[in-house]
């Protein structure tokens, strides 16, 4: 038998099946792309996407179902987006992603109004346009006559379920994300939807990460391939599930991830919600295992940004991502950028700064820019990493994973910046390993096993000390920005 984990991204999304001893045996995946129709709007096409994953479902399933048939199925997600869905299983309007800040204004007046704190004590999360509540809020204000239109309105994790089960469900670290989640009563809040107007019956069921949500509908298990006794497993939000992906579980521990957003997800033995943590935007809410909590550190900005760089200055490098990194200097850069090519992630949440590079001339190579950029979310990474500390989050050991770290080089940079070791696990798909551990444990009773670590990098003390002096030049330089 064997285990299917789906990791729906913001740029692509990938299946892999693994087999009883975390060894991968088939994988697929299917790329598209988000559009920016106008500036701050970042959406995807929800029916291009899950027309995608169920193609890598299938694609997986066929080839593993004489050897190791697929038996359970889980699910990582891109956190935020949804879709609203009419009674016939319409698409009525684009899903915004995270990076999507059209909400800004609405959500603004509607904290304001209800209390910024008490949002927080509810849904164990500060204000942010990229949630969904204001993305939602936005949605109903600008077309009111979609009010009467929606029956459901379903993140990627229940709407792919909702399609293969007929039941929407989803996992408790993705239902923290909607920003309408009660994080301790475990239920979508009432006084948050009977504020916002949304009506309950729209939204799927949360469910503990782990959790069966059904079968496979024998119609669609025909057209997939798979037996219709496969089941559906609660996974959530895919920073969540790529720590369980890559063996980031224990307290103190932190997946540390390079995907197109960068993430620091620290694992807690407690929720911890003190105005030290609600003043610097860190989260609070379910990790996808008993009894632990986790909190986010990230820049929406990350190997987003390679490829962003790729397409507009690499394109003699044919795409080749490594070759382009390889020209990246060994020496830190005399640069100074502010990486917020989208909108900034914690602490700030700025939607209004853009992003900024300092000390470039004509001397400066295509590699020291590239080097610069990512030098400047690294030190983002560091500020968030110092703050997590000063609210009584201690970060013992950081596990990376994620395409942006598989580049020894960035993986180095980071450790020098950060002045922290960072260990390197042996799986190259974290989202979906997580997923299907977490699938494995609701049929079979027991995980996959942990990741073996293929490296710790360690930091180089003349560098780290070159780093330190940066920094502190670096933080009156973001300051000054952020207030220009």
């Amino acid at each position: 038998m064997s285990y299917l984990g789906i990791d729906i991204g913001s740029s692509q999304v990938k299946s892999v099946a693994f087999d009883e001893t975390g060894h991968p045996i088939a994988s697929a995946y299917r790329k598209y792309s988000y559009s920016t129709p106008r500036p701050g709007w970042m959406e995807l096409d929800a029916a291009e996407v899950i027309a995608g994953a169920l193609r890598t479902v299938a694609e997986c399933a066929t080839r593993v179902r004489e050897t190791s048939p697929v038996t359970a199925i889980g699910i990582s997600s891109q956190g935020e987006a949804f879709v609203p869905v009419d009674d016939r299983g319409g698409f009525l309007a684009p899903a915004m992603i995270s990076g999507d800040s059209r909400a800004e204004e609405v959500l603004a007046t509607f904290a304001e109004d209800f209390g910024r704190r008490k949002l927080y004590d509810i849904t164990g999360h500060t204000p942010s346009p990229m949630f969904s509540l204001g993305k939602l809020l936005w949605l109903l204000r600008e077309h009111p006559e979609m009010r009467r239109k929606i029956r459901r309105v379903l993140c990627f994790e229940d709407l792919l379920i909702f399609t293969l089960t007929g039941r929407a469900a989803l996992g408790w670290p993705l239902a923290a994300r909607t920003m309408y989640f009660d994080v301790t009563r475990h239920d979508w809040s009432d006084e948050i939807l009977d504020r916002a107007e949304v009506d309950r019956n729209w939204l799927g069921d949360p469910l503990p990460s782990g959790s069966i949500a059904g079968k496979v509908l024998p119609a669609r298990a025909a057209e997939l391939g798979l037996s219709p006794d496969t089941v559906l497993v609660t996974g959530g939000h895919d920073q969540i599930i790529g720590a369980v992906g890559c063996g980031a579980v224990e307290p103190g521990s932190a997946m540390f991830a390079a995907g197109s957003v960068e993430c620091m997800v620290p694992v807690l033995d407690r929720m911890v919600m003190s105005k030290e943590m609600c003043r610097r935007n860190f989260c609070t809410y379910d990790f996808a295992l008993p009894g632990r909590w986790a909190t986010l550190a990230y820049s929406l900005t990350g190997s987003n940004m390679l490829e962003y760089f790729i397409r507009e200055f690499g394109r003699d490098c044919g795409g080749d991502y490594t070759a382009l990194l390889d020209t990246m200097p060994e020496a830190p850069t005399d640069l100074l950028a502010l990486p917020y090519l989208t909108p900034s992630g914690t602490p700030w949440f700025d939607t209004k700064t853009p992003g900024a590079v300092y000390g470039w001339r004509f001397h400066t190579s295509r590699g020291e820019l590239l080097k610069g950029l990512w030098e400047g979310i690294a030190m983002e990474m560091r500020l968030n990493m110092n703050m997590l500390r000063e609210s009584g989050i201690r970060v013992e050991r950081l596990i990376a994973t994620g395409g942006g770290f598989r580049h020894p080089g960035v993986v180095r940079l980071h450790a020098d910046v950060l002045g922290v070791p960072i260990t390197v696990c042996d799986v190259r798909e974290a989202g979906c390993r997580g997923a299907a551990s977490l699938a494995a444990l609701a049929s079979a009773g027991t995980m996959l096993p942990a990741p073996e670590p293929v490296a710790a990098i360690r930091p180089d003390p003349e560098k780290n000390g070159q780093y330190n002096r940066k920094f502190h030049r670096w933080e009156e330089f973001a300051s000054s920005m952020r207030n220009f």
